[in-house]
């Protein structure tokens, strides 16, 4: 009879009883590597988890109010990084302007494998640089057979494309308050869901026909489209705001958020940093008053704009966490509320040919360590609307990261404060405050 050896025994080399001895562990299995995935930062925040979260989940339309400079195109990107790769989805992005689209598909660049990503442009208009990111014209397929794919493109591009032929699963709207709720009509029969990002405290949509009809309307065409969206199908949209700035400072938060965002609570993450001159620290906000006569191109009020420019670009530095340099053209911006100002800044600072100086409308989301602005009342003598506009106001005071310098008019205060209007009440009480900060 064949006698089988019982397991985990041992004979002795003696020749004696076989010992017992402890079974030997398992090796344990190695534990598999984590799989890396374009946009996989978003789960590092539960706040962007949760907008990644609720598009994975099909929600219809996902709308992201953030403040400024919280990181919206870098949310956009991202997301359709994600969408695309981890999950095969088709994503579309409409950008509000060209210089916007190249920037989203600069960054695409930088993230994602080239064959996924392309930018649609021209056939006949010159191709821009993209870092690398696919140029697509009409004559190029435009999704791939297979597989997640992101394309970017103008919305005056999206809305120029047939639907049949375009069709995406996500598209994600940049800019989208400024956006019209008439084109985002339009854009959402080129996917099946759609995401709206945007600042909602900003500039609305510029419209040139009449829209009288539609004035107490919350739903008229020239509403910023997730307002709009938001009155007529309250419950199909999904709203995750976003609830940091990394650009504004926390006098500059307190001052924004309670002035032009009372329904979008946030707060200031940005980094310690500040401006200097002579070796002295200054606030990050401040302001001038000036004895202006002769309207918004006062040479006074020029004069004023161009001197604190030259101070600034002569004597400051910026300190941040990484050392102290000085302050050089690329660091600073001047806005302005009209274009001819705008034309005289720049003729007085030609020997800045690097300066970025523009209205407000074209500064939008644009940001510098130090702005010098001049507040949109300056050299007014009636309340117009234009100059009473709440996001032509908040833009002028939400582009610099470190510090502004905010020229105003010594009349505008008596000029509002005579106005019977709730407007003019509202800038009325955001000038009281500003005239409350430091003198330069």
């Amino acid at each position: 009879m064949r006698i089988l050896k019982p397991r985990n025994t041992n004979i002795a080399q003696d020749g004696g009883d076989a010992a017992t001895a402890p079974a030997a562990a398992p090796k344990p299995k190695p534990l598999p590597k984590p799989v890396a995935w374009p946009g996989m930062e978003l789960l590092n925040d539960p706040i962007s988890a949760q907008v990644l979260m609720s598009v994975w989940s099909a929600d219809l339309v996902v709308n992201v109010p953030s403040p400024p400079g919280a990181g919206k195109t870098r949310l956009t990107v991202l997301l359709a990084a994600a969408l695309s790769h981890r999950a095969g989805l088709r994503v579309g992005i409409a950008a509000q302007t060209r210089a916007q689209a190249i920037d989203i598909a600069r960054r695409l660049s930088a993230v994602c494998e080239h064959p996924k990503i392309g930018l649609l442009w021209g056939r006949g208009n010159v191709k821009p640089d993209a870092h690398g990111c696919p140029i697509l014209d009409g004559a190029t397929k435009m999704w791939p057979n297979s597989g997640g794919a992101v394309r970017v493109a103008t919305k005056a591009r999206w809305l120029f494309s047939e639907p049949s032929k375009t069709k995406a699963d996500v598209l994600i709207v940049d800019e989208a308050y400024q956006c019209t709720y008439a084109d985002l009509g339009a854009l959402g029969s080129m996917a099946a869901q759609v995401v709206c990002v945007g600042d909602p405290g900003q500039i609305d949509p510029v419209v040139t026909g009449d829209t009288a009809r539609w004035a107490d309307s919350p739903t008229g065409p020239h509403v910023p489209a997730p307002h709009a969206l938001a009155a007529a199908h309250p419950k199909v949209v999904n709203t995750v705001a976003l609830p940091y700035t990394w650009r504004l400072g926390p006098d500059t938060t307190t001052l924004v958020q309670t002035a032009f965002y009372p329904d979008l609570p946030f707060t200031s993450r940005r980094p310690p940093e500040h401006i200097t001159v002579n070796g002295q620290a200054l606030p990050e906000l401040t302001h001038r008053a000036i004895t202006v006569a002769n309207g918004s191109t006062d040479t006074a009020l020029i004069a004023a704009a161009v001197t604190r420019v030259r101070t600034l670009l002569d004597d400051a530095q910026v300190c941040t966490a990484g050392g102290t340099r000085p302050l050089t053209e690329d660091d600073l911006a001047i806005v302005v509320p009209h274009v001819p100002q705008a034309a005289a800044v720049r003729a007085m600072l030609a020997d800045y040919p690097g300066l970025l100086c523009g209205t407000a409308d074209a500064l939008q989301g644009l940001e510098r360590p130090a702005v010098v602005a001049v507040h949109p009342m300056a050299g007014k003598r009636v309340a117009d609307e234009f100059s009473l506009t709440t996001g032509r106001l908040c833009v002028m005071l939400s582009r610099h990261r470190s510090h502004l310098s905010l020229l105003v008019d010594e009349q505008t205060h008596t000029v509002l404060h005579q106005a019977d209007s709730e407007a003019a009440a509202a800038a009325a009480t955001v000038l009281d405050r500003l005239l409350a900060t430091d003198e330069f």
